[in-house]
């Protein structure tokens, strides 16, 4: 069913406001919004000055190789990209205008060279010294006898494109690192303080409802088990952006300007911790649903009077503990420099390992003695504690105290 013209007309309304909140986002301060315009305006000035300075000082008629090499650098998130693929997209047009030349000097048919520097053009791009950019070997060649015809089996007019290509790459590379070159510190600062705080959230409210219910709820547990893994892969896309951020330093002239240590050394720790432990997180999660469905089944197997699920003093334990690591994740949430090796001061969750130890010791007196009494939820409560611990050692890099072996056992 066609929409009529009144959704039209709403869907159109909804539409018009988008551009002004984007201008207001602009002007509002830094972000995406602010960074896209200024890599636009970077890219059309550099554009601007890569035609004129090909027209000026290589007389060139029509310079296009100069200004899309301008602006293909400039666009690049990173001043090291753009250093690494000025060197790339020197080779790749080196490489088509000399297939081009060699093409129209071996036949006079625009149509016969055209279907051959396609095809070799592409073969030759699948080598790994053009990387990505492999396919513009075909591309350049491609326009260069469409446009020139004849006129690029000249060795001259060859020449000449590739001094273009290399005065728009020196363009686009200087206009890159010197006018507002990026840095992303902020945002990478940003991702993992955000996941940080979700992954509290998450822990403390599994906590809360552990301990006043006594028992894990299937429902609260299976949304447990979706969030977890959404946060586990929001963790890894902030070390990716801690990583970006690190690259964007990589021969940035405003690396000496920038007053807050780099992120190698001050986020990457907090990025590989909060990484692990969203891991463990989920893992937690799914221990839980399995405590969860094994309650259900237990309970309709055994009798009303059987003793059934978690033992009540490891529930309000165990809370207890996911309520420290949702301490420890606030206290990365609010500093992620707090694992850094330059932090002078002891690494978030300490407090996790000092109650996680005394749960191994709680844990142990409860086992199964000679008689080889065994209580449903141990397996359960093991599961639990095994994830656990190893979000408690990523945090801090130390094993819990483990509890002295029972007399008899």
């Amino acid at each position: 069913m066609a929409p009529t013209p009144r959704t039209l007309l709403r869907r159109a309304r909804q539409q018009l406001p988008r551009p002004w909140r984007f201008v207001t986002r602009v002007a509002a301060g830094s972000g995406p919004e602010r960074e896209a315009v200024v890599q636009a305006t970077k890219a059309a000035a550099a554009a601007g000055l890569a035609w004129l300075l090909a027209r000026w000082v290589l007389r060139a008629p029509q310079p296009f190789l100069a200004p899309y090499a301008a602006v293909f650098l400039v666009v690049q998130v990173t001043v090291y990209r753009s250093v690494r693929d000025a060197v790339q997209q020197l080779a790749v047009v080196t490489v088509g205008v000399v297939l081009a030349l060699a093409a129209t000097l071996l036949t006079s048919q625009v149509v016969v060279g055209l279907v051959v520097v396609v095809l070799v053009g592409l073969l030759l791009g699948r080598l790994r010294v053009f990387g990505d950019q492999g396919q513009w070997v075909a591309v350049t060649a491609l326009i260069l006898v469409g446009q020139a015809g004849p006129a690029a089996g000249s060795p001259v007019e060859a020449v000449i494109r590739l001094a273009e290509i290399a005065l728009g790459a020196v363009v686009g590379v200087v206009v890159n690192m010197l006018v507002l070159p990026p840095v992303y510190q902020r945002d990478a600062a940003a991702a993992v303080s955000g996941v940080s705080g979700r992954l509290a959230d998450l822990l403390r409210e599994a906590g809360a409802s552990l301990r006043e219910e006594q028992a894990p709820r299937a429902e609260h547990a299976h949304d447990w088990v979706h969030r977890a893994r959404s946060l586990a892969d929001e963790a890894r896309r902030a070390r990716d952006s801690v990583a970006f951020a690190r690259e964007s330093l990589r021969l940035n002239p405003l690396r000496r300007r920038v007053r807050a240590p780099e992120p190698t050394v001050v986020l990457a720790p907090a990025a590989d911790a909060v990484v692990e432990v969203a891991g463990h997180v989920q893992d937690v999660a799914e221990a839980i649903v399995e405590a969860a469905e094994e309650i259900t089944t237990s309970g309709e197997e055994a009798g009303p009077d059987a003793e059934t699920g978690l033992d009540p003093l490891f529930v309000g334990s165990f809370a207890d503990l996911l309520d420290h690591l949702a301490d420890a994740l606030v206290q990365i949430r609010d500093d992620p420099g707090s694992l850094s090796p330059r932090a002078d001061r002891h690494p978030p969750g300490s407090a996790a390992l000092e109650l996680m130890s005394a749960v191994h010791r709680d844990a142990a007196q409860r086992l199964p003695g000679a008689s080889g009494e065994v209580r449903a939820g141990w397996s359960v409560e093991g599961a639990l504690l095994n994830a656990a611990q190893r979000a408690v050692v990523d945090l801090t890099g130390r094993r819990p105290t483990a509890a002295p072996p029972r007399d008899g056992a």
